[in-house]
């Protein structure tokens, strides 16, 4: 058995084991069946999401809050795809409470069912807990430019580049990231209204976290600060959208509640 060269993903489900503390604290019973529902619906949510015949390639290993994802470079659109599948798990778990931080690379990995090893893992975990630091994915860029290498067959290589662009933003330490925040609303259902519930969830993740960050630890801070600034910028935005163009699908009320977004302070 060689070691095969593949695209590997890290990702690291950020608090999930202080999740899984609260189903054996002092709670009631209808909170730890509540909080342990909550767990197996994150768990579900994430194999239905990243569990697929697109890529033929693609292994996905879960492991309590981890999971590594890897396929073979030669998959045709392959980068295009997963980053697509980890868009749509970032936002679809902050939907359920949970946000998560990852780092994808390329490298040499053996990846079976049965196990996963090898330099391209160990670079992937590095990116992911060394670099990424916020609740975000952060992408080598030399995955980029496998995407371009192995695009859509209908696709050019610079056609290819731009649908990956339009998942990936280069963040203000010059890392690129899965844009999860602002870049969800063209892959939401019914995107003009779920939108509004989105960025509500995001701004209720952030309170939430700086409520329970009792003891002030500035790393906790610094991820929060982070998601905070993403998500003001998101909701003026669309609030100075709704003021331009007037009425949003013919919905008042709708328009309106754009208008009233408050920024977290």
């Amino acid at each position: 058995m060689n070691y095969e060269r593949r695209i590997v993903c890290f990702i690291d489900i950020l608090g999930f084991k202080n999740h899984i503390d609260e189903t054996v604290n002092d709670m009631g019973n209808e909170d730890v069946v509540e909080k342990i529902n909550s767990i197996i619906t994150a768990i579900n949510l994430s194999k239905k999401i990243l569990y697929d015949d697109v890529i033929k390639s693609k292994m996905v290993t879960q492991f309590s809050d981890s999971i590594v994802i890897s396929f073979k470079i030669e998959e045709e659109s392959g980068v295009f795809f997963s980053l697509l599948d980890l868009l749509h798990l970032s936002f679809e778990l902050a939907f359920k409470g949970y946000l998560i931080r990852g780092g994808v690379v390329y490298g040499k990995l053996i990846h079976t069912e049965d196990f996963v090893f090898g330099p391209g893992l160990n670079a992937a975990y590095l990116l992911e807990s060394k670099e990424a630091k916020y609740p975000r994915i952060v992408i080598d860029p030399s995955v980029l430019l496998i995407g371009k290498t192995f695009p859509l067959s209908i696709n050019s290589a610079n056609e290819e580049e731009e649908s990956i662009l339009k998942i990936v933003k280069t963040d203000s330490d010059k890392r690129l990231y899965i844009d999860y925040i602002n870049g969800a609303y063209t892959e939401l259902d019914e995107a003009n209204y779920t939108m509004i519930k989105y960025l509500r969830q995001l701004s209720s993740l952030v309170k939430k976290g700086y409520e329970q960050n009792i003891l002030k630890d500035e790393r906790v801070n610094e991820k929060l600060d982070w998601l905070k600034d993403k998500v003001n910028a998101t909701i003026r935005e669309f609030s100075s959208g709704a003021k331009k163009i007037g009425i949003i699908d013919g919905d008042e009320k709708l328009t309106q509640e754009y208008m009233n977004l408050e920024e977290i302070e």
